[in-house]
């Protein structure tokens, strides 16, 4: 079984994809990103073909037509039917120049699964392979899910030649590391012995919707990633090592875009920072962005600290570090909370792909 070391998993939006695109060679050359496409306030069928269409094309522009990678609708309504069909025939039909590897999973509709299927038939998905995503009580008890599985591994089979299977714990917060790690082994104990996969890849964030929950406005904080506390306790169960690590860098698996008008925006928008060390998340937080003296100007004063701390890793790490090094000294153009994330999406991408003491 091939060990994948880290995956990012990541909205399939502008600043996420330009992360990517923007990682050294040789970090991005051993990585297959996780793209999920965005849920967004009010889509509809037309919102949402103008929206895969989008996405096709920053797919094809900066990762270029062989670059394979996973795509999936996980929070895209099934309600959402193009032409009366699974939203997810759409995509394929979009991203069908493109080497994407599509994903299936228990929770999933079977209109969406059999969409995978017919379009690996029809020729619009090109790769061999196939994910399999489980998440929340999917891998409680392999017993309660064993025919389920069975049944659509088998079907998986028949079209594709590999199939990889992604463990995603969501946001795992307030879940308990060592007993989430022990529900895992005991599912992946059976399940190996049952279907032969390609990879297994374990993924989660501690960061939840709103980052109000985890850390307050002016102040800094660490928070513990328990992704990687539940990643750790499984590893010291015996065979687990060929588990490769997943993450969802610095935005929460449950953001979506909120629709309000910009000077609304700006009177409750906070700007915050992350910065990942270790097994923690640093966050620094304003104040909002209309109300504060220093306004967006509060960007350059928190990377202007981070940049002082013993964890930062310096300008010469990566794109995001020298984007933070720079507005540290104030250079450039005004940072605002878009600009922001893609250099941090791309610091933690290749942190946690090089150095991070779980996949070194």
């Amino acid at each position: 079984m091939a060990k994948t070391k880290y995956t990012p998993f990541l909205k399939l939006k502008a600043n996420e994809v330009g992360a990517f695109a923007s990682l050294a060679d040789d970090v991005s050359d051993d990585i297959v990103p996780f793209f999920d496409l965005p849920m967004k306030k009010d889509l509809t069928a037309v919102t949402f073909r103008t929206m895969v269409d989008k996405a096709a094309r920053k797919i094809e522009k900066n990762l270029g037509n062989y670059r394979p990678f996973f795509l999936d609708n996980f929070d895209i309504p099934d309600a959402i039917t193009v032409g009366g069909k699974s939203n997810y025939s759409y995509v394929a039909t979009a991203f069908s120049k493109s080497a994407f590897i599509p994903v299936i999973g228990l929770n999933r509709s079977p209109q969406h699964n059999q969409a995978v299927f017919r379009s690996r038939v029809d020729g619009l998905v090109e790769s061999s392979r196939v994910a399999v995503r489980l998440a929340g009580e999917d891998y409680a008890d392999f017993d309660l899910v064993e025919d389920e599985l069975s049944e659509l591994i088998g079907q998986a089979f028949q079209v594709f030649k590999e199939c990889a299977l992604v463990i995603d714990c969501r946001v795992c917060l307030n879940v308990n590391p060592r007993a989430e790690a022990k529900r895992i082994y005991d599912f992946l104990s059976v399940v190996e012995k049952r279907f032969a996969f390609s990879e297994i890849i374990l993924t989660g964030s501690s960061l939840p919707a709103s980052i109000g929950q985890v850390a307050k406005t002016t102040e800094e904080s660490e928070l513990h990633r328990v992704e990687l506390q539940i990643f750790d306790a499984l590893r010291r169960y015996g065979g687990m090592d060929h588990v490769g690590l997943g993450d969802y860098t610095v935005v929460s698996p449950l953001y979506s875009d909120i629709s309000l008008p910009p000077e609304m925006l700006l009177n409750i928008t906070a700007p915050k920072i992350l910065y990942a060390h270790g097994i923690v998340h640093y966050i620094a937080r304003g104040g909002a962005l209309k109300a504060h003296a220093r306004g967006n100007l509060q960007y350059n004063d928190m990377l202007a600290d981070l940049t002082r701390r013993p964890f930062y890793r310096g300008q010469h790490y990566s794109f995001g570090d020298a984007f933070i090094a720079a507005k540290a000294l104030m250079g450039g153009s005004m940072v605002t909370p878009g600009s922001v994330l893609k250099p941090t999406i791309n610091a933690h991408i290749t942190y946690m792909a090089t150095d991070h003491p779980f996949v070194v």
